[in-house]
């Protein structure tokens, strides 16, 4: 049996779907499960309860082997994860599939990096089988994030100068968390999920671009500029202070990199930019 978490995030309630999607039963652990209407199915018990309380984690332990640990974003990140992990531990689970990031270090200068690898550590130090996913940044964030910038200004502002990213797909990401926990895939791995290739914002921008059919142009822009832009558009401050914590270290080089891990795992291809492109350019053209 498996057990999500995360299920108010993008990435959980899309594992949630291709779960349900392929014939899976799980259990989720949700503080409102009203919230989550999609996923009324006899196939989903919800138990409400959330990873700082340990009687509702227990509880929705009960008769789980594989569990999935999508912790929130915030300065109690790691006390949450190392509950969850202490309570798997007490009650027989036999493997926790971590959702983390490229780059998490308990050093790292990123608090969320830096919160991700003190989670990964003790995890890894539980004695209880793991697997860490460590996707490079989304292509979604160009919906979710810059979209609105992109669809009315045919403009990225980003504080990234020449550097490239490997960005991945978050449907790859979610296709290879579904496989890891519904296979006897190879335990205590960890895997760094990136695209199929490397790209910097002008290389970006020529492939929105030729997609559109519209010039699309990058402008270089500072991280303080970049924090402002989040807020504008709506991000929480604790949340556009984090993205401009890691989008330095994508200017940096960090996510300059790209791996197979998703055609080891899945035996399919990652998207491609382009693809990903393909997929929403109706979003894109919105007026």
């Amino acid at each position: 049996m498996i057990l999500l978490t995360g299920l108010t995030d993008t990435t959980g309630i899309r594992v949630a779907r291709r779960l349900l999607k392929s014939g899976h039963s799980f259990t989720a652990l949700v503080r409102d499960p009203d919230k989550v209407p999609d996923l009324k199915s006899k196939k989903v018990t919800f138990v409400k309860g959330d990873l700082s309380k340990t009687d509702s984690i227990k509880k929705a332990m009960d008769g789980i082997e594989n569990a999935f640990l999508l912790p929130p974003i915030g300065d109690n990140q790691f006390k949450l994860e190392k509950n969850f992990i202490d309570t798997a531990k007490k009650s027989g689970v036999k493997h926790i599939v971590k959702y983390s990031a490229i780059g998490a270090h308990p050093k790292s200068p990123s608090d969320m990096l830096k919160r991700h690898g003190q989670s990964e550590e003790y995890l890894k130090e539980s004695g209880l089988r793991y697997t860490i996913i460590r996707p490079n940044i989304y292509m979604q964030n160009f919906v979710d994030l810059l979209g609105q910038q992109i669809r009315k200004k045919r403009e990225i502002r980003l504080p990234l100068k020449n550097a490239k990213c490997g960005y991945v797909d978050l449907r790859d990401t979610v296709r290879l968390i579904k496989k890891v926990l519904t296979s006897n895939s190879k335990k205590n791995k960890t895997y760094e999920i990136t695209g199929p290739e490397s790209l910097s914002c002008l290389e970006v921008a020529g492939l929105f671009a030729e997609v559109m059919g519209k010039k699309v142009s990058y402008v270089e822009i500072k991280p303080k500029e970049f924090k402002k832009d989040l807020v504008d558009s709506g991000v929480k401050e604790s949340e556009a202070d984090a993205y401009s914590e890691l989008y330095k270290l994508i200017r940096d080089g960090l996510y300059d990199q790209v791996t197979d891990d998703i055609y080891k795992v899945t035996e399919s291809q990652p998207h491609t930019f382009e693809e990903f492109l393909d997929d929403n350019v109706k979003f894109f053209l919105k007026k």
